[in-house]
């Protein structure tokens, strides 16, 4: 029983609703140039509707005073701040007028709120090698051995050096230098050979580049914090006035939703579903209750279920 009654209660705050009313400022009753007035001043969000503002006619101090005019005025703001923004780029070389032409010098900067333009930052311009690939190349080189006495394989050597790289003997051309008279002809005497090597360098070649830079510059932002309103009120000298009820001068929830109906409103609305609620609740306890001393009796299921019927 105290659950469904801890539930039924929870249900009804649950679906209660009050408005949120607006609260002034600041609130200035005055007397200008023989007209009475009182000025209210909000300072509200940009979606707040005007229109929630204005109250209808209320009375203060013998005064009845009723809605004249509204004035706004919006609250904006301008703010600044630097901003630093990194963009990438991608190039065949790793050559700086490649990626110069690549790189704008200025940059328009705008993310829906802030917004201002940004310049290249030559120095903090940043190149590395996007992957690698392996290659090589053929090298070569010529070495001539001589004077030798004679053509013999033996004095030229199987391989050679350059670069770091070693070759392999490719190809050997021999060359006469020197002849002797033997006889009554010209014989060979002397030798050199000329030798070729080869060989394979390997080594390591980029893809490509890709560079990083910052753009850096001062962004702004603008816009509408709040708006303000001033809602002024004229008021009416009221002639004939009743005697004060004692606590008038503060006046009580119910008084306040007299004197305003949309107070009143929100007041009767809470009011009433309260009372749907509590009407709900004391329904429940009611026909458990009924249900609870027909069991006592000895009634059965089905003469409850008549009697409910």
């Amino acid at each position: 029983m105290k659950k469904i009654c801890l539930c039924l209660l929870l249900t009804a705050a649950l679906t209660m609703s009050a408005s949120a009313l607006e609260v002034p400022t600041n609130t200035v009753v005055q007397n200008l140039n023989g007209s009475q007035q009182v000025v209210k001043t909000y300072t509200v969000s940009p979606e707040v509707d005007a229109q929630t503002l204005i109250e209808e006619p209320f009375q203060l101090e013998g005064f009845l005073y009723t809605y004249a005019d509204i004035v706004k005025q919006d609250n904006r703001v301008a703010e600044r701040q630097t901003h630093t923004e990194t963009v990438t780029v991608e190039t065949a070389k790793k050559n700086l007028d490649v990626i110069l032409e690549q790189l704008a010098p200025t940059m328009e900067y705008d993310d829906g709120t802030w917004a201002g333009t940004l310049a290249l930052d030559h120095t903090s311009i940043h190149t590395q090698a996007a992957g690698y690939t392996t290659g090589s190349s053929t090298i070569t080189a010529t070495k001539t051995i001589g004077p030798l006495d004679r053509n013999d394989m033996s004095y030229v050597p199987a391989t050679t050096t350059k670069n770091g790289v070693t070759l392999n003997l490719s190809n050997v051309e021999w060359q006469v230098i020197g002849t002797d008279l033997t006889g009554d002809m010209l014989a060979p005497c002397s030798y050199q050979a000329v030798a070729t090597y080869s060989g394979k360098s390997y080594y390591k070649a980029a893809t490509g580049y890709v560079t990083t830079a910052n753009y850096v510059g001062e962004i702004t932002h603008e816009g509408v914090e709040s708006v303000t309103y001033r809602v002024t009120y004229l008021g009416e000298e009221r002639k004939s006035e009743p005697s004060p009820v004692p606590g008038s001068e503060h006046p009580n929830l119910f008084q306040r939703a007299l004197s305003s109906p949309n107070l009143l409103r929100n007041v009767l609305g809470g009011a009433g579903v309260i009372t749907a609620v509590v009407l709900t609740v004391l329904l429940v306890l009611s026909r458990l209750e009924v249900k609870s001393l027909r069991a006592g009796n000895g009634e059965s299921d089905d003469e409850q279920e008549e009697d409910d019927t």
